[in-house]
C-alpha cells in the first residue's frame, strides 16, 4: 500500500488525466477476463483444502493438475475471442478517445491471459493457509511496477503503451517466481498435465459453477463504474473517481490481509464441525467493524486536503462521492466478513441470488442516479452501494442462523 501511494502520483504525472483515466479503464475491463475461470479457482481452493487437511495428496496433486489444464484451455480461447473483439471493435467510440489502443488492448490481453493461468498459485498459498505470500506476490509486482514508471517518467511522457507492457510484464515475472517456489517446496501442487481427469473437474466445478455465477454477477457490480463513468460523463470524470475509490481502498486492503486465511480456515473448520470456532471468529471480525468505521470516518474528513498533497495536484469530486465513497467500503467490509464464512462453508446459493439481483439492476440504477438524477460519479456509486445493501442483510442473517442452530447442537 505505500508503494502504491508512491506509484499513484507518479503514474497520474506520467499519463496525465485524461489518458490516466483512459488506462484505469482499461485495466478493468480486461480484468474481467480473471472472473471467467468457470469458477475453478474458488472451486479447488475448498476441494484442496479439503485434501490438505485429510493428508490426501495424491487426490490434490490430481485436482490441481485438472485445473491448470482446464485454465489453460480456457485462457487460450479467450486470448483468441480477445483478440478478434479488438480487431473490430471501435475503440474511439468505446473509450470515449482519440487514442490509439488496439496495440495497447492486445498486449494487455496477452498478458493477463498468462496471469489468468498463473493466477492458481495463490489458490494454492490460500489451500497452505500461507495467505499472507499472495501479498508478497503483489509486494513484488508493485516494486517491479515503481521502479519501471520511475524509469518511463525520466524518458518522456503519456505512452499508455509502455504502461501496458510493464504492467503485464511485472505481473507476469512475479507470478511465475512465486509459482516455481511453491511447486519446488510442494512436489504434490506442482501440475502435471498428464494426471487431467474429467471427473476431478467436475468436482471442482460442481461448487465452482456456483461460484463463477457470483463472479459474473459481482463483476457486472463492482467492475462496471470506471465504464458507465467513461461513457456518460468522459475519461477526465474516472480520474477523481479511481483516485478516491484507491484511497479509501487501503482500509479494505488492510481488512482484506486479515480476512484472507479465513476463508480456508472456515473450511477446515466446517470439515471438523467445529461451529464454536467460528461462531467466536465471526464475533471478532463483527466487533472489528467499530475502529474501520472510525478510520472511514477520518479518512472522509480529511481526504481533500491530504489528496492535494499525495497527488501534488487538485482533483474536482463531484459533491458527495468522498463520503459516499466510505459508505461504500463500510458495506463492502461487512458483506466481506459473511461472504467469506459462507463460501468457505460452501452455503453460497442465497448469494448466488442476490448477486444476480444486484447485477441486474446495478447499471440501470447507476444510469438513473448518475445521468437523470444529474448526481454524475456520485449518482454511479450510490447504485452500488444499494445493491450492496440488498445483499449484506440477508447474508448476515443467513450466517447467524446457520451459526445458531449447528452451534446448539
Amino acid at each position: 500500500m505505500l508503494l502504491s501511494f508512491v506509484y499513484v502520483p507518479i503514474l497520474l504525472s506520467y499519463l496525465g488525466v485524461t489518458n490516466y483515466g483512459i488506462w484505469m479503464t482499461i485495466m478493468t475491463i480486461i480484468n474481467w477476463i480473471n472472473y471467467f475461470d468457470i469458477g475453478i479457482g474458488n472451486g479447488l481452493r475448498n476441494l484442496l483444502t479439503s485434501f490438505i487437511v485429510q493428508n490426501k495428496f495424491k487426490e490434490a496433486k490430481i485436482a490441481v493438475s485438472t485445473a491448470y489444464v482446464a485454465l489453460s484451455l480456457i485462457s487460450f480461447l479467450f486470448l483468441i475471442i480477445g483478440s478478434v473483439a479488438i480487431i473490430l471493435i471501435d475503440t474511439k467510440n468505446v473509450f470515449n478517445s482519440v487514442e490509439p489502443l488496439k496495440l495497447v488492448l492486445f498486449i494487455s490481453f496477452f498478458f493477463i491471459c498468462i496471469n489468468f493461468i498463473f493466477s492458481l498459485s495463490k489458490t494454492e498459498l490460500y489451500s497452505l493457509h500461507q495467505a499472507e505470500k499472495t501479498s508478497y506476490i503483489l509486494i513484488l509486482t508493485q516494486c517491479i511496477n515503481l521502479v519501471g514508471i520511475f524509469s518511463l517518467s525520466l524518458f518522456g511522457n503519456g505512452s499508455i503503451l509502455a504502461i501496458s507492457i510493464l504492467t503485464g510484464f511485472s505481473t507476469a515475472i512475479s507470478y511465475i517466481i512465486f509459482s516455481m517456489e511453491i511447486w519446488r517446496k510442494k512436489k504434490y501442487l506442482a501440475p502435471n498435465f498428464h494426471l487431467y481427469q474429467a471427473k476431478m473437474l467436475k468436482a471442482i466445478c460442481n461448487l465452482g459453477v456456483e461460484f463463477f455465477i457470483i463472479q459474473i454477477a459481482v463483476l457486472v457490480l463492482y467492475s462496471s463504474d470506471n465504464f458507465i463513468i467513461i461513457k456518460l460523463f468522459g475519461p477526465d470524470a474516472v480520474t477523481p473517481y479511481t483516485t478516491t475509490y484507491n484511497a479509501f481502498g487501503i482500509v479494505n486492503g488492510l481488512f482484506g490481509a486479515m480476512i484472507a486465511p479465513l476463508w480456508s480456515r472456515f473450511t477446515v473448520a466446517f470439515v471438523r464441525k467445529d461451529f464454536i470456532w467460528m461462531k467466536k471468529t465471526l464475533n471478532k471480525l463483527n466487533l472489528s467493524l467499530i475502529p474501520i468505521i472510525l478510520v472511514l470516518l477520518c479518512g472522509v474528513l480529511f481526504f481533500k486536503p491530504l489528496s492535494v498533497i499525495w497527488l501534488h495536484k487538485t482533483l474536482f469530486f463531484d459533491k458527495g462521492l468522498i463520503p459516499m465513497m466510505g459508505i461504500y467500503y463500510f458495506l463492502m467490509i461487512w458483506g466481506s466478513i459473511y461472504s467469506t464464512f459462507l463460501n468457505g462453508i460452501g452455503k453460497i446459493k442465497l448469494q448466488l441470488y442476490l448477486a444476480v439481483f444486484g447485477a441486474l439492476i446495478n447499471i440501470p440504477l447507476s444510469i438513473f442516479f448518475g445521468k437523470y438524477c444529474e448526481m454524475r460519479t456520485t449518482g454511479v456509486l450510490l447504485a452500488t452501494i444499494i445493491c450492496m445493501v440488498i445483499s449484506n442483510v440477508p447474508l448476515t442473517i443467513q450466517a447467524i442462523n446457520y451459526l445458531r442452530k449447528n452451534s446448539s447442537n
